[in-house]
């Protein structure tokens, strides 16, 4: 099952959205995204990440 991540779920104003078929590989993706065009280094900080972590869901479970 796809996975997915959005920066506007996080509130950022970004329409942004990363997949993947698991957390990790979509927090990866998250990860760059944020350094590239953001200039946030989510490594940096746990709290971050684990925030990030939390706003992946399965693409099925999508909220509309």
């Amino acid at each position: 099952m796809t996975k997915s991540f959005e920066c506007s779920r996080a509130g950022v104003p970004c329409s942004a959205k990363v997949t993947g078929e698991t957390d990790e590989e979509v927090l990866a993706k998250a990860v760059e995204h944020a350094r590239e065009v953001h200039g946030v280094d989510l490594t940096q900080s746990k709290t971050l990440a684990d925030y990030a972590r939390s706003l992946i869901h399965d693409e099925a479970t999508e909220p509309r």
